[in-house]
């Protein structure tokens, strides 16, 4: 059965680890080709066009988030790894544009105005998200008056708290 007829469902199987499908499929063997495809994908797309991928070990398929590709590129992703890529060339900007924003945010300036910012990354389909500790509204409002609107998701987001310590990584000799 080729990945176009179903979707895998992977079950555990013999040793901890090991995850099958009935066709045969290993998990980690999809993933392994996948995650290949997934830095060719980067890498013909470059930074001007690419703006991430989720991959999708059930269809072995990578999904795949371009900003304004030419046609060339499409093509030479579709050459490299027939059928593996499922395409949206309709990102607002490449994942570069994202990083440069990510890294202007300054967490302490929000904070004197009450707004707590406690993670902030971008998202495969081209926007930086940032998660408040509480006033989505006005935490939103307040980045699209620095940013410009349409760029940034603000949403609710818990505060990070360490939870372990470095002793929980000793080794025994």
């Amino acid at each position: 059965m080729s990945p176009s007829e179903h979707e895998h469902e992977f079950v555990r199987q013999g040793p901890p680890h090991l995850y099958v499908c009935a066709c045969g499929a290993s998990l980690w063997a999809v993933q392994t080709v996948l995650d290949a495809a997934a830095d060719d994908a980067r890498r013909v797309a470059g930074d001007e066009h690419y703006t991430g991928c989720r991959v999708r070990q059930e269809s072995e398929t990578v999904e795949l988030w371009l900003c304004d590709a030419p046609a060339g590129v499409l093509r030479e992703l579709e050459a490299i790894r027939p059928g593996v890529y499922v395409i949206h060339n309709d990102a607002p900007r490449p994942l570069s544009t994202i990083e440069e924003v990510r890294k202007l945010i300054d967490v302490d300036e929000p904070r004197r105005e009450g707004i707590e910012i406690v993670s902030h990354g971008p998202t495969v389909d081209g926007y930086l998200t940032v998660g408040v500790a509480s006033d989505v509204p006005t935490a939103q409002a307040k980045l699209d008056a620095i940013f410009g609107q349409g760029l940034i998701r603000v949403h609710e987001d818990e505060p990070r708290t360490a939870l372990l310590t470095t002793d929980a990584f000793s080794v025994r000799a």
